[in-house]
């Protein structure tokens, strides 16, 4: 059985888009579109520097989405 890595991303408009990843890569990419390369990190999300987008992941850590900011 494949592992699935599940990125929601959630704004505070309301706005939500949950995506579902069999790679670490694909999930990165998707996470650091929404929300940038170097996220600040709370307590199992992260959220962009603006403070309006915000990432959650199961299957896979914050630091494999976003290497270069944990």
């Amino acid at each position: 059985m494949t592992d699935i890595i599940k990125v929601t991303y959630s704004s505070v408009d309301g706005a939500r888009k949950v995506q579902r990843f069999k790679t670490v890569v694909g999930a990165s990419e998707w996470a650091q579109q929404w929300i940038g390369k170097y996220p600040v990190f709370g307590a199992g999300y992260a959220i962009s520097d603006d403070g309006i987008g915000k990432i959650e992941v199961t299957g896979a850590s914050l630091s494999d989405l976003f290497p270069g900011g944990c």
